[in-house]
């Protein structure tokens, strides 16, 4: 009987594992996205950090670092010159959204298509908010 719990224990360990795995290694359906994360090994500033693992090309990561991006027709001083820092921030952000291949927890499949919460036309909305998982405090 305690062999069968243990078989039974060790399979279960193994199917939590491959569902990590897939939500941990997967690209968005989404504008600039690759198919699937892999190698790209000449990131731009600020995205370099997933050069060896990357959901992201060269071209996107160069995109991000630009006053005006052709990625989303934004212009980071729309409002006036942004301060260095503040748009340190947003590029860091717009890296971890283009090249992170972990994602797949804060993203939804709806429809069979994979989106961002702020982002742009139909794939508007199919992502939550990035934000660290629930520590069960409120």
């Amino acid at each position: 009987m305690a062999a069968r719990w243990a078989v039974l224990g060790l399979l279960a360990a193994c199917v939590a594992s491959a569902a990590k795995e897939s939500v941990l290694n997967v690209c968005m359906d989404a504008k600039h996205h690759k198919t699937k994360p892999g190698p790209e090994g000449a990131l731009h500033g600020q995205c370099a950090p997933w050069k060896d693992h990357a959901c992201c090309t060269a071209e996107t990561s160069t995109g991000a670092h630009q006053d005006q991006s052709y990625l989303y027709n934004f212009n980071w001083n729309h409002c006036g010159v942004m301060p260095e820092k503040c748009k340190q921030h947003f590029i860091q952000d717009t890296c971890l959204y283009e090249c992170s291949p972990n994602l797949g927890p804060w993203i939804d499949q709806v429809r069979g298509r994979w989106g961002w919460a702020l982002g742009v036309g139909e794939k508007a909305g199919l992502v939550h908010v990035l934000t660290a998982p629930s520590s069960g405090r409120s």
